[in-house]
């Protein structure tokens, strides 16, 4: 066998190592390319389809239509001394989060008195039942007391009479601007006109409402707004008017092996929508303890077949089904919160209190535990929860619950003590009364008995 020589063994070398590099540069590509079916004769290539960017939310802001001024024939003029009537107004804003409007609200003075800007001025004042008389609002103001900026004269006066002299017979055209808050809902702001340093005028039951959304697809849908003709009545001196107040605890699906009391607590999702559904088609409006007191305070009229949907506790089942059913078919109820139950497994959480809140929902107090006023440290139960409740709201809570229904004079006493306007036991029917604020009546809805249950307090 012949001998390789130096030279011969580097070319072979080479040629091996060529060799080799091409073997391994194949079955690379075989294995990151991968295998296509043999090509059709004629056959085109079709490029992939584009994948769709996701949709991004749009957010308009838009004013819904204005109201028109009444018939003249309608129009009061002479009455004696300072007075208002109500003559028009621009459109509802539905607005973006943080977004402004400008709003106007026409007054025609149907008094004797001009109204003079110099010495006897009037404004728009902030009124009841939300935020209340004189009260801030979160819709608008001078920036002090909580109140956004947006150019209010204060934080509870919205606008003032733009004309030096507004007299008998003419119209005053108030213009002020709102403010969206950042949290989707319907939010009310009560007006009424008012003579400053002197006196409130007649038409009070105007209010404006400011919708807010987050995506054009998903508004939410304002309360159904009904004429306020229902009036208490006067019996020896004492406002009366019927107002069925149901109490709910649980909405909710029952635990595996209740008891027979969480039974009797506990109403289905199922069944409260239904129970929602019934109002509704029978002409109820929701009302909340707010609008109750101040009917029987002020003898302001509430809407027909009003109904007030109160919870007590603050379960987690009222925010994740109650309050989103209420949210639904644009009703609205009282939550009655224990403070010391906020954050519990089963109960709702601070953000789901202010998500409530903020919604428009009533949130008031059920004290800082749960147990009975004839035992407990009344006044460290009433004004600590008022106290620690209005500062997670941003609202001024008046409204209370006894916990149990247990209650006693001592504890009437303490409410008073800490600022409270009413307060409900757990039984009675559905007769309010001026001389018993602190004792307003409600009936409690029975669960697992379907729209019976309902039809059942309704009628007591």
């Amino acid at each position: 066998m012949p001998s390789i020589t130096g030279e011969g063994l580097a070319l072979l070398h080479g040629a091996l190592r060529k060799a080799i590099t091409s073997a391994l540069a194949a079955v690379l590509l075989t294995a990151l390319v991968p295998v296509s079916a043999p090509a059709t004769q004629g056959a085109n290539l079709v490029p992939a389809p584009d994948v769709p960017a996701p949709a991004t939310a749009t957010c308009t802001n838009t004013v819904g239509p204005s109201i028109a001024p009444p018939p003249a024939s309608s129009l009061v003029i002479g009455m004696t001394g300072y007075r208002a009537q109500f003559f028009g107004q621009s459109g509802y804003p539905t607005l973006c989060p943080g977004a402004t409007s400008t709003a106007t609200i026409a007054f025609h003075n149907s008094g004797s008195l001009g109204w003079y800007k110099s010495s006897a001025p009037a404004f728009l004042g902030t009124w009841g039942p939300e935020p209340g008389q004189d009260r801030p609002s979160i819709l608008g103001g001078d920036g002090r007391a909580g109140s956004p900026a947006t150019g209010w004269p204060t934080a509870n006066r919205l606008a003032q009479q733009p004309a030096d002299y507004v007299g008998p017979g003419q119209i005053a055209w108030f213009q002020f601007t709102v403010q969206a808050p950042t949290t989707p809902g319907v939010y009310k702001l009560g007006i009424r006109p008012v003579i400053e340093g002197k006196q409130w005028l007649d038409d009070f039951g105007v209010f404006w409402y400011v919708t807010v959304k987050t995506d054009d697809t998903a508004v939410p849908q304002p309360p159904r707004v009904a004429e306020r003709t229902y009036l208490p009545s006067l019996v020896n001196g004492v406002r009366q008017i019927r107002v069925p107040s149901l109490m709910y605890h649980y909405v909710d699906w029952l635990p595996p092996e209740p008891d027979r009391f969480r039974v009797d607590l506990t109403v289905s999702p199922t069944d409260f929508e239904e129970h929602l559904k019934y109002l509704v088609a029978n002409g109820y409006n929701t009302v909340t303890t707010h609008d109750i007191w101040w009917t029987l305070e002020t003898g302001a009229g509430l809407p027909a077949k009003p109904v007030n949907i109160t919870f007590d506790d603050g379960t987690v089942g009222q925010y994740a089904n109650a309050f989103k059913l209420l949210a639904k078919y644009g009703l609205k109820g009282t939550f009655y919160v224990t403070l010391n139950f906020v954050g519990r497994e089963g109960y709702v959480t601070l953000a789901m209190v202010k998500e409530m809140a903020a919604a428009g929902m009533d949130v008031q107090s059920h004290a800082i535990d749960h147990v009975p006023m004839t035992t407990a440290d009344r006044t460290y139960q009433a004004c600590a929860s008022r106290r620690i409740l209005s500062d997670w709201t941003g609202k001024d809570i008046r409204h209370f619950a006894y916990p149990g229904g247990s209650y006693d004079v001592a504890s009437f006493d303490a409410l008073a003590k800490c600022g409270y306007l009413s307060a409900y036991n757990s039984g009675g029917g559905s007769l309010q009364s001026s001389d018993r604020m602190l004792l307003l009546s409600r009936m409690r809805v029975r669960g697992q008995q379907g729209v019976p249950a309902l039809i059942t307090a309704l009628a007591q």
